[in-house]
């Protein structure tokens, strides 16, 4: 049928290698070896090839993280950073399991999404300050989620886009820095 034809798209996506589970290895994970990929890993070009291809959505992925991607039956494949607590539902299903690396293509960089909470002092312009950090940095902000609001203080979610895990570091790093924030860590989904 027509729902298998579209795993081919695999091949014109960027951003990503795959490496399917081997008939050799059914039964473990195909996340165990450290190897490279070899002549059966598939290039994935990011979410704009045809592979439906989606990040963990309560914590994305961004290049320079060690991640895992996970077949659903008529879904996408989901991206997870190995650190995320969402994988241990999978822990029973390792033909799910996909090998992936990051094969970015220098030539057609892309962001990736990751989410970090702020822990800020609740006073007026706080909010302005961070967002200013972040766009100066050369990200972009998709999405702000006051998560706790108490009269000193503020947590928020923010959803970004950068282009891999030391631009994040970076920013992450300036914000703490800053003097109207109290704590900064990242959201692993």
């Amino acid at each position: 049928g027509r729902g298998e034809e579209g795993w081919f798209g695999l091949r014109r996506a960027m951003g990503l290698k795959f490496r399917w589970p081997g008939r050799s290895s059914r039964g473990s994970k195909a996340t165990g070896g450290k190897g490279e990929a070899g002549s059966d890993a598939i290039p994935i070009r990011g979410l704009h090839g045809d592979l439906p291809v989606q990040f963990a959505p309560k914590g994305g992925a961004v290049p320079g993280d060690r991640i895992v991607g996970i077949m659903m039956p008529g879904e996408a494949i989901t991206i997870y950073p190995i650190q995320s607590p969402e994988l241990k539902q999978f822990d029973d299903q390792p033909e799910r399991w996909l090998d992936v690396r990051w094969a970015i293509d220098a030539d057609n960089p892309e962001r990736f999404p990751a989410v970090i909470a702020v822990r800020a002092l609740n006073e007026p312009g706080s909010l302005a300050g961070i967002a200013q950090i972040i766009g100066e940095q050369d990200a972009n902000i998709d999405t702000v989620i006051m998560t706790m609001r108490a009269p000193d203080f503020t947590e928020m979610e923010i959803a970004v886009e950068v282009w891999d895990l030391k631009h994040l570091n970076r920013i992450m790093a300036l914000l703490k820095s800053a003097a109207v924030v109290n704590a900064v860590w990242r959201v692993n989904g």
